[in-house]
């Protein structure tokens, strides 16, 4: 589940908006002025140059994902960027990563300001970055490329990289701090972590360098180790999916409904937002398991938690808890008369017949309601107080109950 955050307008005046403007309209004129000092034909006459661009690329759509980090995973194609920076200049360094980021930001199907906003704000850390370049006096250019390096060049490579990594992390905390985060917060939000891995990547960048203007062939040796560190990262990432989520449903589980509701919670004590728990048990499962066996039993859950997801909010969440019991996180909803109208639609659509090959059943379901601060400021409390309301409405059968708020305003 990702929080739902409104992103502030970009026509209104905001930290947001300043910083989206300056990255995609100084972004777009460094990719503009670098596209007017290249050609196609410079390209593919520099074969180290054509296969740093397609390990880039390759890199760049496959990034590492590490489980309970950034969902947008570890891109190691920065190393052959600033590897041909290092070796041909800004120019080609430019249009590499803007077409690689613009390429990855169209596979993942991001949001079009969100697209604008990260090739701008790549262009223009890079171009900040070639300042370090400048003052060093290393100039190398597609023309008049790298054809060798020294011990000198440890000096002001390094420096790059924290040129590099200062710009862009201050940009990507602009259009963080008007949202959910504070700006101090988001500064700090795991930033050791991104410094680690940022380093690591450009760290390798040197290497890639020395061996494009050596035997630029061996370029697609790198392939093998990256390969098999992507490759580890995904296995680690489908034992943590299996961990966090319950196979039979594909729902989160419980633990995974703790984790987003003490994020959630987080977030609406920053905001003054609300919470809605909603415990969920089923009704009348039991004598359909006992009747037609475990295997239709389960075939009826997967079928309850679809139905269930199918009546939640985009930024919700729907999990199973185990046996027939589930639940819904509701960030940011506006009051319990809100919460009973998504328990309402999720109680009338599992009230529905469920078809099993010739075999039709009906069950229905027993919902608890609780929201945080209203019922509970702490994570235990505000779930032992949803689970009594659901066990309250299973006793006496009125299906529905919410704390805080009288019987006949949850039934009306």
């Amino acid at each position: 589940m990702a929080t739902i955050v409104q992103r502030p307008s970009l026509r209104t005046r905001s930290l947001f908006s300043v910083v989206w403007h300056l990255s995609v309209w100084l972004g777009l004129a460094i990719v503009v002025a670098a596209a007017a000092t290249i050609s196609l034909e410079n390209i593919v006459q520099r074969n180290a140059l054509v296969v740093l661009i397609l390990l880039a690329l390759i890199t760049e759509l496959r990034p590492v994902v590490v489980p309970g980090k950034d969902s947008n995973g570890i891109v190691a194609s920065y190393a052959f960027v600033f590897a041909i920076m290092y070796v041909f200049g800004l120019s080609a360094a430019v249009l590499t990563l803007a077409v690689a980021t613009l390429l990855s930001e169209l596979y993942e199907r991001r949001a079009a300001w969100k697209v604008f906003f990260n090739v701008g704000q790549h262009s223009l850390c890079l171009g900040v970055t070639w300042i370090v370049m400048l003052i060093s006096g290393h100039t190398p250019s597609l023309q008049n490329p790298t054809v060798t390096f020294n011990a000198d060049d440890v000096l002001y490579m390094p420096t790059t990289w924290a040129v590099f990594f200062l710009v862009n992390h201050l940009l990507i905390v602009g259009v963080s701090a008007d949202t959910s985060m504070t700006f101090k917060e988001a500064l700090l939000d795991d930033l050791s972590y991104y410094i680690l891995t940022l380093f690591a990547v450009l760290s390798l960048a040197p290497i890639v360098a020395l061996v494009a203007v050596t035997v630029w062939p061996m370029l697609f040796l790198f392939l093998a180790p990256l390969w098999a560190v992507t490759k580890a990262a995904s296995i680690s990432q489908e034992r943590d999916y299996a961990s966090r989520h319950d196979m039979l449903t594909e729902l989160p589980n419980r633990s995974m409904m703790r984790d987003e509701l003490t994020e959630a919670i987080d977030v609406a004590s920053r905001t003054g937002a609300r919470v809605g728990v909603l415990l969920m048990d089923l009704n009348l499962f039991k004598e359909v398991n006992d009747t037609y066996g475990h295997a239709m039993g389960d075939r009826l859950l997967a079928m309850v938690a679809g139905r269930i997801k199918g009546q939640v909010r985009p930024g919700d969440l729907a999990a199973r808890l185990g046996g027939d019991e589930f639940a819904v996180l509701l960030p940011g909803v506006e009051d319990h008369i809100s919460a009973v109208r998504v328990a309402q639609r999720i109680r009338e659509s599992i009230s529905r017949p469920f078809t099993m090959d010739d075999v039709t059943v009906t069950i229905d379901v027993s919902i608890g309601i609780a929201l945080y601060p209203d019922d509970g400021t702490q994570i235990d409390p505000l779930i032992q107080a949803a689970d009594s309301a659901m066990y309250l409405a299973k006793r006496t059968g009125t299906r529905i109950e919410v704390v805080g708020i009288d019987r006949g305003e949850a039934h009306g």
